[in-house]
């Protein structure tokens, strides 16, 4: 059941697998996700359309609002109520998820093949369960995983994400913060799922464990191979996992390109000052800032989305930009129309 333009449609079924193995794993095109708000309609993901690669996690940064968040839930189909508009096509190793019923999504593709790891994750346990029950929980009530062979697979990725065995018969007020996030980590990979999605999976960590839990990932993508979508404001965490970079800024996507050229050089103007407010170690730079605010999503502007804010602005960005590709990056702004 998809809810568009504040109507239920019945979508029909049509035959077909994932194809491992084949073409990009994960596909999104023209995706958009609005809200139903008392004061008009949120339009919290606008046209939104990349690919990611096997083998390679994505970075998605922008201010908090500008839809990242959204975006993820679009791709997993975990909506709320007040939907009036949710279209495009989101296809995972070539099948498209948007033909699939609610039942079919829920047990064929969200935990089996498609994770989250959502934010506030530490305190997502429950407190009076004991934490194995709740990673091997998934492999129990979908997977029809028998309940030794289930807790064996919750050890394996206890060992995986670096906690302790013997913490599978403890309750979440006895795990630190950083063993808390750890054990999420191991209930999004129970399944061994295609892709993680990671919503700002450091938050409210401090430095220390922040570093241990991008270590863990880190070497989770290298020896599993694991595909990561990685949900972030924080640009130094995002660099230490992506190959990838999406830009988002007021719902739309704005750059998708290489984490090897973004980090160095961004090509949106928006992209730019972000990478500009960070402060360096080995660079004697003042960090520089975006005058403004986002635009409310309720009543977006006309044209060029951020060229209230823009250094670069002129007449053409009244009109809304498509994206443009740029030596192999994609960058909606006017200045690269003629590449």
């Amino acid at each position: 059941m998809i809810k568009t333009n504040g109507k239920t449609e019945t979508i029909e079924e049509k035959p077909g697998d994932f194809a491992a193995g084949e073409g990009p794993l994960l596909k999104v095109e023209d995706l958009r996700l609005y809200f139903t708000a008392t004061n008009g309609v949120v339009r919290a993901v606008e046209g939104v359309s990349f690919e990611l690669s096997r083998g390679k996690s994505l970075a998605i940064i922008g201010e908090s609002g500008c839809g990242k968040t959204s975006l993820a839930r679009s791709i997993l189909r975990l909506l709320p109520q007040n939907i009036h508009t949710y279209e495009g096509r989101v296809l995972l190793e070539g099948k498209d998820l948007m033909e699939l019923s609610d039942e079919r999504f829920r047990k064929q593709v969200r935990w089996a093949k498609i994770s989250m790891v959502p934010q506030a994750a530490m305190n997502s346990l429950n407190p009076v369960l004991k934490v194995g029950f709740q990673v091997a929980e998934p492999m129990l009530m979908e997977r029809r995983m028998g309940r030794e062979e289930a807790y064996e697979r919750a050890r394996e990725v206890f060992r995986i994400v670096g906690i302790p065995v013997d913490f599978l018969d403890r309750y979440a007020f006895e795990l630190s913060g950083g063993m808390r996030q750890r054990a999420i980590i191991a209930m999004a990979l129970i399944a061994n799922p295609s892709l993680v999605v990671l919503d700002e999976p450091t938050s409210a960590l401090d430095v220390l464990t922040q570093a241990n839990i991008m270590n863990a990932l880190k070497k989770i993508k290298m020896e599993l191979n694991q595909n990561f979508i990685l949900i972030t404001h924080d640009i130094a965490t995002s660099s230490e996992l992506a190959d990838e970079v999406a830009c988002m800024y007021a719902g739309q996507l704005v750059e998708h390109s290489k984490a090897s050229r973004f980090y160095k050089k961004p090509l949106h103007p928006y992209a730019q000052k972000l990478m500009a407010s960070v402060p360096t170690l080995r660079e004697e730079k003042k960090p520089d800032f975006i005058t403004g605010q986002p635009p409310s999503l309720l009543n977006p502007p006309k044209g060029c989305r951020f060229a209230i804010r823009c250094h670069k602005k002129f007449d053409r960005c009244s009109e809304e930009p498509p994206l443009f590709s740029h030596g192999g990056e994609m960058v909606k702004c006017w200045l690269y129309e003629k590449g």
